[in-house]
């Protein structure tokens, strides 16, 4: 026997077995450290996966993300609103400082400085803004897309994606102008938690072979964003558009290869990654100085 399901809750294991045993495919739940799991011979495994993974998407909204939502309902509906909360503190800190514009030079996305190895730009740059409507834009984006993909990924995954995004974005913005351009801003981020959605879509609809015009709305809906709020002349276009790409490749890589939310231990594992990975690149930085 072979485990295709783990740190599942005794509905979702409920369920789930349900629907395997409904396509003929043997299984056993049995409970683990971290909740229940799933086991079906060897030869069903990925006939297993396929089965559940189409039950997921046909059920997205109904079922399947719904019990995910109530493992841990409170913890991930908020954590957008503390996010926004930091940014807006690290923003009301840098605005009281003497020189506001020092913080933009020595940990804004320089193209060329990042080119040079400065990579640490790439994520310091996330938490700096221009002015209040720059963090009022950001603040309401992270509230509302990554708090969305946190309530299908769970926190700690959802966290680290979106932060990949927006690092990954800044690089490859880094890339394409290879000059002294500059960028700050959480909105990388903010474009990669929307294009991390349009993929979660994409998937399901190609899984199912249903709901395509739903995924064109929610691409449309993305691009929509992207030209209204990513396209003025203070924007950073390419930033925006970069961290929407590498949101799509993070969904859609995470809905490809994840079967389900990850437990505890892994969303907590996934959190620590997310903010050593800030602190370090900001240390980074001070040990260079």
């Amino acid at each position: 026997m072979v485990t295709v399901f783990d740190s599942l809750n005794q509905e979702q294991a409920n369920a789930f077995s349900l629907v395997l045993n409904s396509s003929g495919i043997g299984n056993r739940v049995t409970r683990s450290n971290d909740g229940f799991r799933i086991d079906v011979p060897k030869p069903y495994t990925e006939a297993a996966r396929d089965v559940i993974y189409r039950y997921q998407a046909e059920n997205l909204n109904a079922e399947a993300d719904r019990s995910v939502s109530r493992s841990h309902p409170t913890h991930k509906n908020l954590s957008g609103i503390a996010v926004a909360l930091l940014l807006l503190s690290i923003h009301l800190a840098v605005s009281a400082s003497s020189a506001p514009e020092d913080y933009v030079a020595v940990f804004g996305a320089n193209a060329s400085r990042i080119l040079d190895g400065e990579m640490y730009r790439c994520a310091t740059a996330l938490l700096l803004h221009a002015d209040a409507a720059h963090i009022a834009g950001n603040m309401a984006g992270m509230v509302i897309f990554g708090g969305a993909v946190c309530v299908v990924t769970g926190s700690g995954v959802g966290w680290l994606m979106i932060l990949a995004s927006g690092i990954f974005g800044n690089l490859m913005n880094a890339l394409a102008y290879e000059t002294g351009h500059m960028s700050v801003g959480a909105s990388t981020a903010v474009f990669g938690a929307v294009g991390i959605l349009c993929a979660f879509q994409a998937v399901n609809a190609a899984r199912t072979g249903k709901g395509w015009k739903r995924t064109a709305l929610v691409f449309g809906s993305g691009l929509a964003l992207l030209a209204f709020l990513g396209t003025s002349a203070r924007s950073d276009v390419g930033a925006h558009l970069f961290g929407f790409l590498c949101g799509v490749l993070m969904g859609g890589a995470y809905r490809l290869w994840m079967g389900h939310p990850l437990g505890i231990k892994g969303q907590v594992l996934c959190v620590i990654t997310t903010a050593s990975t800030a602190v370090s690149y900001t240390h980074l930085r001070a040990h260079e100085t």
